[in-house]
């Protein structure tokens, strides 16, 4: 018996660069400025969050306070 799942296609599946690289320039540039914005929005997230969590452990303010 083998696990669920295994050896099924998958429901979902992201496309690879060489799909990206066979699109029209102006496509393929929209295509990277999207993912470009995405990894900006998550370097900002991760950046927002160390500094809550620094400002939480050195004292400088207090986050569960703003919170509630």
């Amino acid at each position: 018996m083998s696990a669920p799942g295994i050896g099924k296609p998958p429901h979902l599946s992201l496309p690879d660069f060489d799909a990206v690289t066979r699109l029209p320039k102006p496509i393929k540039a929209v295509v990277y400025l999207i993912g470009l914005s995405v990894l900006t929005v998550a370097g900002l997230i991760v950046l927002a969050a160390t500094t809550l969590v620094i400002g939480q452990l050195s004292g400088v303010f207090d986050v569960f306070s703003m919170l509630g």
